[in-house]
């Protein structure tokens, strides 16, 4: 198997666990705390079309579409796609759901009011590819929204592996038994380690790529973790916070 083929393996055998995460968030007050930083940077009162990027079990077109949002979710795992499906009908939502790869989006230009992904672009095999993409999707004066980490560079970087480390004995120094997230196997690190994001210090790579293209403003926000992360998250974590970059077409 090839990279690609390899990373959609890796979902289709991750999709119940992280559909079951998903409606754990669903259930909590999260969902408010996102809607809340997404209402920031776009129009009051304004039905818009939505594209979520790596949809996964469907979180961002389930809140979305409550909010009365057309919403479309894609992503390159028929199991994740599922587990959205299934998601959607339990909180009573209809946005749509489609197999598709990130870096060829079945849709025409300047489709969507608005591009939205979160903890995906760290798994992009040609993010400058993708990130062309996702701009061409977007209508004029659209926003794109990302929300990553540079989650995996602690495999190129020794002084942020040994952060990493430290990160998780201080969360199981507070926390003792309680297990946020199970550990990579061989397979899971190699992916991590492989994937081309991997290699560089984010979010810089990602403003430098944007910066390099014809839009009309960008944004970042090195601190976003800090409203959508709770303790535990912000604990196990500390070295790869969250950011959001808003890039405006």
């Amino acid at each position: 198997m090839d990279l690609a083929q390899r990373i959609v393996k890796n979902w289709t055998d991750e999709a119940d666990d992280y559909g079951e995460n998903v409606r754990d968030e669903l259930e909590s007050e999260t969902p408010k705390q996102w809607i809340r930083i997404i209402n920031r940077y776009i129009p009051k009162d304004q039905t818009l079309d939505f594209l979520d990027i790596g949809t996964g079990p469907g979180f961002f077109p389930i809140i979305l579409s409550k909010e009365g949002h057309r919403v479309t979710g894609i992503d390159c795992t028929l199991a994740m796609i599922e587990q959205a499906k299934t998601n959607a009908r339990l909180y009573d939502t209809s946005p749509e759901f489609i197999l598709a790869q990130g870096d060829d989006i079945p849709f025409d230009d300047e489709s969507f009011d608005c591009v939205i992904s979160r903890n995906v672009a760290w798994t992009l095999i040609r993010p400058a590819e993708s990130y062309e993409e996702w701009l061409r999707v977007l209508k004029p004066g659209g926003k794109l929204f990302i929300f990553d980490a540079n989650w995996n560079h602690r495999y190129h970087n020794t002084d942020l592996m040994k952060k990493h480390l430290e990160d998780l004995k201080n969360y199981n120094d507070i926390y003792k038994n309680d297990v946020l997230y199970h550990s990579l196997d061989d397979e899971g690190e190699f992916l991590r380690r492989s994937v081309p994001l991997s290699k560089v210090m984010r979010p810089g790579w990602d403003l430098s790529f944007f910066s390099s293209m014809n839009v009309s403003r960008i944004i970042c926000d090195l601190k976003v973790y800090e409203s959508v992360w709770n303790e535990k998250r912000k604990t196990a974590f500390a070295s790869t916070p969250m950011f959001l970059i808003v890039v405006e077409k």
